[in-house]
């Protein structure tokens, strides 16, 4: 009962929301293109010639138009897209960011994370949940790794792991790093995970909408990190 009631909230809300932006936008233009086509029946045509039913048939039939189309097509869709907003992808390797290029660079594994709703999603987490053999209670997992933002249609790269490689003499990385928020403990906020193969948990926190539980591997392979969905 509360998910139908919560479904039936953002069914209504994304229908107000619909007619208030499309009343003046395409709703009149439909509402024109049925007036016209009203004035060309002759038994109708004697009725709209007065000078007030005209623009108040006009607004009428946008009003109407809009309501239908949003409440039986667009809200349903956006109200299913306010509780599955995101779509994910993972990526590795060296990515884009915002740090200046250093001498070795560092790999990373992220997920790539699209908002596919109408509005913004506010106040979201992520959060590893746990690493496959992997002593995750001494380590406390869950762990988060940030809270975000997202406008509808923008797509963000968080980033959760990291492994650098070197040329000769020097040495790989023993390990790859779990990321998080810098911490003030001793060795900061971050997990060192032994390089081989991993299948990780990964859980994204939507306020209003379904948590999403992702499974991914990551491993090294030939000085490269890799990572894929799990399975």
């Amino acid at each position: 009962m509360r998910q139908f009631r919560k479904v039936v909230g953002l069914w209504w809300a994304a229908t107000i929301h619909g007619i208030a932006s499309a009343w003046f936008g395409w709703g009149a233009v439909a509402a024109a293109a049925f007036i016209g086509f009203l004035q060309q029946q002759p038994d109708l045509k004697k009725n709209l010639d007065q000078w007030w039913v005209l623009p108040l048939a006009n607004a009428f039939a946008a009003l109407l138009a809009v309501s239908l189309i949003h409440a039986v097509v667009i809200a349903p869709y956006r109200a299913w897209r306010m509780l599955n907003p995101f779509k994910t992808k993972i990526v590795s390797g060296i990515l884009k960011s915002e740090y200046p290029a250093e001498q070795f660079p560092r790999q990373r594994a992220a997920v790539l994370i699209k908002n596919k709703s109408y509005r913004q999603r506010s106040n979201c987490v992520l959060h590893i949940q746990t690493v496959s053999d992997f002593d995750n209670q001494h380590h406390s997992f869950p762990r988060f790794i940030k809270e975000f933002s997202i406008q509808p249609g923008e797509t963000q790269q968080i980033e959760f792991l990291t492994w650098t490689a070197r040329k000769a003499p020097l040495e790989n990385d023993k390990a790859m790093a779990l990321c998080g928020p810098v911490g003030w403990g001793w060795g900061g906020n971050f997990v060192a995970l032994p390089c081989g193969s991993h299948d990780i948990e990964i859980r994204i926190g939507v306020p209003d909408g379904d948590a999403i539980r992702i499974f991914y591997r990551v491993w090294i392979e030939a000085d490269e990190l890799k990572a894929s969905k799990a399975g």
